[in-house]
């Protein structure tokens, strides 16, 4: 990887991929893509305010990174569990259309609209990688509940599925997957982690887990919905 994009980087995971990144040396640049301003923690770090939410903004994004040249590697690690009020569901009485709305619009709508920006702009065999999850998946689902949550990255699995389908009839084509990163200690998941048995990581060792899969994705894998270690995960 030689000039990377991360959108999300504010988030515990982005900003985590971010830090790792800045030290290596393969990296010429690093595009950091968050809503609000931040402090330039890295000299090879170029960070971008920016409301992904907004076509306006991400039209502009684009331009101000496409000028610095292609991209070989595009990150979307932005994504919504809970925010205020709204927390996951345990139940159909729990259902609320706004919420359901706002959950589909920050974890499949905005990756998917990204991804749409920035495809043009990526190098031969480039790599893309936006974040799902694991509840995300229909055939692992065995305990109900979180229907937003597990409807929006379904939604996304769908657009990555459905996106790598028309990308794949390019010629040499970036390689594109959904990734579960594992359940991470951040703020997206801090709530519901106190209790859970599987093991939790860190996001600094998460982003170490997503950099080596990333460095390691072969053409064979696009398309693919794939756990960190590279794992297949059912749709």
């Amino acid at each position: 990887m030689q000039r990377v994009l991360i959108a999300g980087a504010g988030g515990g995971i982005g900003l985590a991929m971010v830090d790792a990144l800045a030290t290596r040396e393969d990296i010429e640049k690093i595009h950091a893509v968050h809503r609000r301003p931040v402090s330039n923690l890295h000299p090879e770090v170029n960070w971008h305010a920016a409301d992904l939410t907004d076509p306006k903004c991400l039209e502009q994004l684009v331009r101000s990174v496409a000028a610095e040249g292609p991209l070989d590697a595009l990150i979307v690690t932005s994504g919504l569990l809970h925010d205020g009020p709204m927390r996951p569901e345990k139940s159909l009485r729990d259902l609320d259309p706004a919420h359901l709305s706002r959950l589909y619009e920050a974890n499949a709508i905005v990756p998917l609209m990204v991804l749409r920006a920035f495809h043009r702009h990526l190098s031969g065999g480039a790599v893309a990688c936006l974040l799902s999850a694991q509840v995300g998946s229909i055939g692992d689902n065995h305990l109900g509940g979180w229907y937003g949550y597990r409807m929006a990255k379904a939604a996304l699995n769908m657009a990555v599925k459905t996106a790598a389908i028309e990308l794949g009839r390019g010629r040499n084509p970036p390689t594109l997957v959904a990734v579960h990163p594992g359940t991470t200690r951040t703020a997206l998941s801090e709530p519901f982690t106190q209790r859970r048995k599987a093991p939790v990581v860190t996001a600094k060792a998460a982003a170490a887990r997503l950099l080596t899969l990333l460095d390691s994705l072969t053409p064979e894998q696009h398309g693919a919905f794939l756990s960190y270690d590279g794992t297949p995960l059912p749709w």
